[in-house]
């Protein structure tokens, strides 16, 4: 059934996401050592400080790629497909007050329900 693969894809891309959120929050505590580091005095190396950046580059990109995903599967659930989608619900309601209006303006008796 295409909802459960949906449903499955969702939730794999969920803990996608908090496994990278994970990884960029001890980054950010990578950085956070380092900058107290150079605060005391300390030296840190071009290659430390390079591959930190590094990291932190690829997992905010794959940050970014997920959250993407999981944009497009949430997408998929709701039967949008391309850059816009179409609110049934929505427009059936604007449908009814147009009739509503209609009604009261051109006599109740005129238009159908």
């Amino acid at each position: 059934m295409i909802l459960v693969k949906v449903e499955e894809e969702l939730s794999r891309l969920e803990d996608e996401r908090d496994r990278i959120a994970g990884m960029l929050r001890e980054l950010a505590s990578d950085l956070q050592r380092m900058k107290v580091r150079l605060d005391d005095g300390e030296e840190v190396s071009r290659k430390e400080s390079g591959q930190v950046l590094s990291d932190l580059r690829y997992w905010a990109r794959a940050s970014h790629e997920t959250e993407a995903q999981i944009a497009n599967v949430r997408r998929k659930q709701k039967g949008l497909d391309g850059d816009w989608g179409l609110d049934l619900e929505r427009a059936r309601d604007e449908i009814g007050c147009r009739m509503a209006r209609l009604r009261r303006c051109c006599g109740a008796g005129e238009l159908p329900e």
